[in-house]
């Protein structure tokens, strides 16, 4: 009987191991998915300050004197002469010249796609949380099935 109890004690243990486990992924794959959301983040706001800068500029029209920064501490005066034209990373190291609305359209389409993606992983997160809900609460019946042994 005592050997019995034993191995109903010894099992209880291992799921409970298990659980944990399992757990200690899902908690993993979420800090994953987050640190994934913030690099999107961040590429969201790199892209509407492209797209806020070249409207500026385009606002501002040819031949006005602005400062670009050339590090955290310096900036050099230049003087704007085209608007019209921007040079962007279509990928993989190429850049193309593009037309100001070209070139906002696109920074768009990019900012809805990274949103779209955030949003993917966002719910992933959720669904994540909920896997670990249903964990927690069997390991709370597996601790109760342990403490009645």
């Amino acid at each position: 009987m005592a050997e019995k109890e034993a191995t109903k004690a010894q099992l209880a243990e291992e799921k409970m191991e298990q659980l944990n486990k399992e757990l200690r992924g899902y908690m993993a794959q979420i800090e994953a998915l987050r640190a994934e959301i913030a690099v999107i983040n961040q590429s969201i706001s790199d892209l509407r300050t492209a797209s806020a800068t070249l409207k500026n500029l385009k606002e501002l029209g040819r031949g006005k004197n602005i400062l670009i920064p050339i590090g955290t501490t310096a900036q050099i005066e230049a003087k704007v002469e085209d608007v019209d034209k921007v040079i962007m990373s279509v990928g993989t190291g190429i850049s193309a010249v593009l037309t100001h609305e070209e070139a906002i359209k696109r920074i768009e389409t990019d900012i809805s796609a990274l949103e779209s993606l955030r949003k993917t992983l966002e719910e992933a997160i959720v669904e994540l949380y909920n896997k670990t809900e249903d964990l927690l609460e069997k390991v709370r019946e597996v601790g109760k099935e342990e403490a009645s042994a």
